[in-house]
């Protein structure tokens, strides 16, 4: 994956009436994809000490940094060997394992505007990466109901073949 065009970001309600978000600036990964075998892989990581939720959430002692656990969980990951198809050979959604806080879990990600293409003499795949969940499953209780239990997760994704 090409880390500058990979940033995952989050949104969340606060106090039941704003929408907020937050983003992570390190992440890497990698992505195999087989369209004929209809199969593939995902293996993404994030530094979560890189969280930036805007001014005066980016430091170590801000709530941010306490929600995620920078200190004790320095990495976020997510891992799947099952992708989804279409017709026309675009992956849609990937089955796969979330590790937050410690606790890992089962996630659907949901996958849109799959596309494969060349730049530069190089081939590449990009799409847009969705997914929702309960941060209370993974033991990230502090704030609730202030800040929402449901989570919004988005991630551009661009990735080069290495050859």
């Amino acid at each position: 994956m090409e880390p500058a065009h990979c940033i995952p970001s989050f949104e969340f309600t606060h106090l039941g009436m704003t929408t907020q978000s937050g983003r992570f600036d390190r992440a890497r990964g990698t992505v195999t994809i087989d369209r004929a075998a209809r199969r593939g892989s995902i293996r993404y990581d994030v530094d979560t000490a890189s969280l930036d939720m805007g001014t005066g959430t980016e430091g170590p002692e801000s709530a941010g940094y306490q929600l995620f656990q920078v200190k004790r969980y320095p990495a976020i990951h997510f891992r799947s060997d099952n992708l989804y198809f279409d017709d026309a050979g675009r992956v849609v959604a990937a089955q796969g394992e979330l590790s937050l806080l410690g606790v890992t879990r089962p996630l659907t990600i949901w996958v849109s505007r799959f596309a494969c293409s060349t730049r530069g003499g190089r081939h590449f795949c990009a799409a847009d990466v969705t997914a929702t969940l309960n941060r209370s499953e993974f033991g990230m209780l502090q704030y609730i109901p202030a800040v929402s239990d449901e989570i919004s997760i988005s991630v551009p994704v661009e990735a080069y073949r290495q050859d």
